[in-house]
């Protein structure tokens, strides 16, 4: 029986390594414009951290500077898995809601930052769980990670900010209104169409979200947007600030997300087993909606950092002989 076990385990462990591998990443904004590669399995293995500054007493907060460095659960801490994907989000039919909220990604080497990533942070919120609290890591494919980072650098420069994006296959038709983002109303409907493997993708903004009438000037968009980027580099700025040896990001290589917001939007759910996409850019470009129909590797050209993952419905996690015991109190309602 333990034989069995044991064989029942390393499966589990097997199928989630190759269900949650990701590809190389790949660094633009260098000098020559070639971009390098990082290993995608080394990346994975990178602790991620949120710095926040709404949480709750019991989260750990810098005194000086009222920010608080939150660590996602990952693989190795009790029985969670690691919940990092470039490719795909998945969403278990048991989760009645997924939220997002944008967020300004970087890479930390030695206490210091090296790359700046699009980020966008997803969570179930605390009326969709079982136990009503509030899950980011909710299994395999929970948090995406941008394929496409670029020099910090380019981050401090004026202009540089992240929008985000829903994209349709055009095929599925026109959604029933009570689907949309954010619970039925649509965000800065782009109405263009991007070519991918022979599918054509309608685009909604859902970052930074609808500006009434200047909802299709692209100028507006990237001002709001850069707003947002100017506040989380101030955040930024403080909290490295207080970063000194006693810090978790002292040493090593770490992912630290920055809020550009602290609301929180609703996905829409996923209507076929095609699902649909989601696109987070960072970029100085005029105009980050031009750069959704630009072939890729002109994109790479621009130094734009570019997360693009298939948001994908999965099994209920509920019904899962193999639910790991860390997600019980999430799927499994009183």
């Amino acid at each position: 029986m333990r034989a069995i076990t044991l064989l029942l385990a390393a499966l589990v462990v097997s199928l989630s390594t190759a269900f949650s591998a990701i590809p190389d990443i790949s660094i633009v904004g260098q000098e020559g414009g070639l971009p390098q590669k990082l290993p995608g399995g080394y990346v994975k293995k990178m602790s991620r951290w949120s710095v926040e500054s709404d949480q709750p007493e019991n989260i750990s907060r810098d005194a000086g500077t009222g920010l608080a460095l939150e660590r996602l659960p990952t693989e190795g801490d009790d029985t969670f898995v690691n919940p990092t994907s470039a490719t795909e989000l998945w969403w278990p039919l048991d989760l009645e809601a997924l939220q997002v909220r944008p967020c300004l990604e970087v890479l930390m080497q030695g206490g210091s930052p090296r790359y700046a990533l699009a980020g966008l942070t997803v969570r179930v919120p605390a009326h969709s769980s079982g136990d009503c609290e509030e899950w980011r890591n909710y299994g395999l494919n929970s948090q995406p990670l941008a394929r496409q980072w670029t020099k910090f650098e380019f981050a401090v420069e004026g202009g540089f900010r992240i929008e985000c994006f829903v994209g349709k296959n055009a095929d599925d038709g026109e959604e029933d209104e009570s689907d949309g983002v954010n619970g039925g109303e649509k965000d800065g409907d782009v109405s263009e169409t991007m070519k991918e493997e022979d599918e054509t993708y309608l685009w909604d903004r859902i970052f930074p979200g609808e500006l009434g009438a200047l909802d299709d000037r692209p100028s507006a968009h990237a001002m709001f947007a850069s707003q947002r980027m100017d506040e989380a580099l101030e955040s930024v700025a403080v909290f490295l600030s207080n970063v000194d040896e006693s810090s978790p990001l002292a040493n090593g290589f770490h992912l630290v997300s920055f809020p550009l917001t602290e609301q929180w939007t609703d996905l829409p759910r996923v209507q076929n087993e095609k699902g649909y996409k989601l696109l987070c850019l960072a970029t100085a470009e005029p105009d980050a909606e031009a750069l959704v129909e630009m072939d890729e590797g002109l994109v790479a050209l621009t130094a734009t950092s570019v997360l693009n993952v298939d948001v994908l419905p999965t099994a209920s996690g509920s019904e899962s002989q193999y639910l790991p015991q860390s997600y019980r109190t999430l799927y499994c309602k009183k």
